[in-house]
């Protein structure tokens, strides 16, 4: 467990240029805590916000807040973390407005995970959507080992309306999806 330093001054290195700002602190362990945060912004929002380690203020990991957005916990239009939030997030647990990449990925628009699950378009092992393609999918039209749902093509049921729906989604790979 890492000291908490908050009642204590703070040794920071503090790069500035006419971009960024690097704000870094190595801890007597060794360990290193590291924010970048860039000069242009969105709104509040920096462009580029990138966290690392726990911050010598609070003990705690510091959330990555920005259009890109970088860290253990990320929220932004593009979040990359193990927590990531935002529009198009990519992330061990990626929760996303338009679109989702994760092990786990959940969103209002499209989906690809290990785990994806989206109204419209989800590809992963496990796969529920509307447009679902996995090893196991749930959805009204499905590509899947094993399906559930209206329009399905597995190794067992083979049903035209589900291959005609993905050639139409996916023209280039038409040559792939014979029946």
């Amino acid at each position: 467990m890492l000291e908490n330093l908050q009642n204590q001054p703070i040794d920071w290195k503090i790069t500035e240029t006419g971009f960024f700002t690097i704000k870094s602190f190595v801890y007597p362990s060794g360990l290193p805590y590291l924010e970048y945060t860039s000069h242009r912004k969105v709104g509040n929002w920096p462009l580029v916000h990138i966290t690392l380690g726990r911050s010598p203020e609070t003990g705690r990991r510091k959330v990555a807040k920005g259009i890109i957005a970088i860290g253990r916990i990320a929220y932004g239009v593009l979040p990359i973390g193990q927590l990531a939030i935002g529009v198009i997030p990519i992330g061990q647990l990626s929760l996303g407005l338009l679109f989702a990449l994760g092990q786990g990925a959940f969103s209002l628009g499209a989906a690809l995970g290990q785990v994806a699950v989206a109204p419209v378009f989800a590809v992963g092992q496990i796969a529920v959507a509307y447009a679902a393609i996995g090893q196991f999918a749930l959805g009204y039209y499905c590509i899947a080992q094993a399906a559930v749902g209206a329009h399905i093509w597995t190794m067992k049921v083979k049903d035209p309306a589900a291959l005609e729906f993905f050639r139409n989604l996916f023209p280039l790979l038409r040559q792939f999806l014979h029946g």
